[in-house]
């Protein structure tokens, strides 16, 4: 009887997690201020050409970065893909070391469409799928849902601190959110010195050459660091 209890204890304590969870990181971490965020397009504010790299630490890595863009975007989230885990960086690493760097410093995917391609009775239509750093979607022919590749992106996440980790976190799909921050290029040092990556800088921005071991023509997806986000009444930064 003694072990039958401690499982349904256990079992109970899961779900007041699981539910809780959300108010616990809102009342904690975030402040609120009541704002319902809306559907609305990406802001783009251009930083002067010829930039210098400036130096940080994050993650435990040592890199370099170069600030291309002042970033917001008010949209829907699809996809939420943590890569800062043990076992995804030892699965990933094996084939490219500098997997250990890339999921140091950009530790999750954050999938977001915004638009006419967010719009309610026309983001449900649409499938979406993540793996391996990169965000697929697909749609039945006959649902003729609206799909506008400007307005779909995934965001290789830099989080400014760990309460924009938490919030996050706490994301689910179908959250409209308001994520703002900076589009970095950035690169290792010393042993990861051979490593870097360039960001996507404008709407719908597709690779124009190969990069580890992806096709020109995909998607160019951003190295976003994120320092604020509003979504359901809250504000994390």
């Amino acid at each position: 009887m003694e072990k039958h209890w401690k499982i349904v204890l256990i079992i109970f304590c899961c779900i007041i997690y699981v539910v809780g969870k959300k108010p616990l990181y809102q009342h904690l971490w975030g402040k609120y201020t009541g704002e319902q965020i809306k559907i609305g397009e990406e802001k783009f504010e251009r930083f002067p050409d010829n930039q210098p790299w400036d130096e940080a630490q994050i993650g435990g890595y040592d890199i370099k970065y170069v600030m291309r863009r002042k970033y917001s975007v008010k949209g829907r989230v699809v996809f939420v893909d943590w890569y800062d885990g043990a076992i995804k960086t030892w699965y990933h690493s094996a084939a490219n070391e500098g997997v250990k760097l890339y999921n140091a410093v950009a530790s999750v995917d954050l999938s977001l469409i915004h638009g006419a391609t967010a719009k309610d009775g026309n983001w449900k239509k649409i499938k979406f799928d993540h793996e391996e750093r990169g965000l697929i979607w697909s749609y039945k022919y006959a649902d003729n849902p609206i799909v506008n590749d400007s307005e779909i992106n995934n965001n290789h996440v830099i989080p400014a601190n760990n309460t924009i980790k938490r919030a996050i976190a706490i994301m689910k799909v179908g959250d409209i959110v308001e994520v703002e921050g900076y589009l970095m290029d950035w690169k290792g040092t010393g042993d990861f010195g051979w490593f870097n990556i360039e960001t996507a800088t404008e709407p719908g921005q597709i690779h124009e050459k190969q990069l580890y071991g992806g096709r020109p023509g995909a998607g160019y997806c951003r190295q976003f660091y994120v320092t604020k986000i509003k979504f359901d009444g809250y504000t994390f930064e």
